[in-house]
């Protein structure tokens, strides 16, 4: 019988006046990473941190409690968007909210239950795996997604870079832009269903059986540690993994502010939104 375990973590938020969005952890049966998306407007929850901090905290917690190698990941999916909505549906007392106003986040997940080793994820996070016969894979629920460095490159171009507008995220036409965007998310005919206050979403979970050589190791990573293969070209997916077995993750986080504050702090050979996102790592084994 195959055997989760977490070796290593690691989160680091990508500004230091603002919340820490993402959260991982796990059980014997799974692992995972939570990575809450950054609020387009005022806050709907004013004692959390963010609103998109206290969802990751609380689909942190519905995980590690209701994974228990029994259940179907859709339907923990569904009960963690149901207990959300319970909590805002009670707060806000059947106020009108913009639909980009809700919080979400996305997901990754590695599960061993029941004698097979699965993959589970809403959003863009990342699963990087490297198998005892050489062969790497890696996973996201999201592929292909264009839309920030294609928009980041026209705003930062306007104006000369990151350092002259720290804060991208608050320029009106980026903001509208987003809104717009993620006001079709959890709709139905949408390509983009996340953790947050629809329980719909369940339905949508991206899983896939995996059938890979133990002993295995592998990251579960946000799109923010991710960065490092898919934005910066430093790692393919083998190597990554095998960097972090050797070297521990926070070896990787420090290359990944390095690049972001030294080597490209405006932005123009890595167009973004942000000069670093929250990023947060697991790694694991399954023996």
């Amino acid at each position: 019988m195959a055997t989760l375990r977490i070796l290593d973590t690691i989160t680091d938020r990508g500004d230091p006046k603002r919340p820490n969005e993402d959260a991982c952890g796990g059980n014997r049966s799974c692992a995972f990473v939570i990575d809450g998306a950054t609020g387009l407007g005022e806050s709907l929850l004013p004692d959390a941190p963010s609103d998109a901090a206290w969802l990751a905290a609380l689909a942190k917690d519905c995980f590690e409690e209701l994974a228990d190698g029994k259940r179907p990941i859709g339907e923990i999916v569904r009960q963690t968007n149901a207990r959300a909505k319970a909590v805002l549906d009670g707060m806000l007392y059947g106020d009108d909210i913009p639909a980009w106003q809700l919080p979400i986040a996305g997901f990754q997940m590695i599960s061993v239950a029941n004698g097979a080793i699965a993959t589970h994820g809403l959003g863009d996070c990342r699963l990087f795996l490297l198998s005892a016969d050489g062969s790497a894979l890696d996973r996201t629920a999201l592929p292909g997604r264009t839309e920030e460095p294609e928009g980041a490159r026209r705003v930062i171009e306007a104006f000369g870079g990151l350092t002259q507008a720290t804060d991208m995220l608050a320029q009106p036409e980026v903001r509208s832009a987003l809104r717009a965007r993620r006001a079709t998310y959890n709709r139905e005919g949408s390509d983009v269903w996340t953790l947050g206050t629809e329980p719909r979403a369940a339905r949508h979970v991206v899983s896939e059986e995996l059938d890979i050589a133990l002993p295995a190791r592998g990251l579960l990573c946000t799109d923010g540690f991710a960065a490092l293969v898919d934005t910066y070209g430093r790692y393919d997916a083998a190597a990554f993994v095998e960097t972090a077995s050797r070297d521990g993750l926070s070896k990787l986080l420090a290359e990944l502010r390095v690049v972001e504050h030294r080597e490209d702090p405006d932005g123009l050979a890595f167009p973004r939104f942000k000069r670093s996102d929250d990023a947060t790592a697991l790694l694991f084994e399954i023996v």
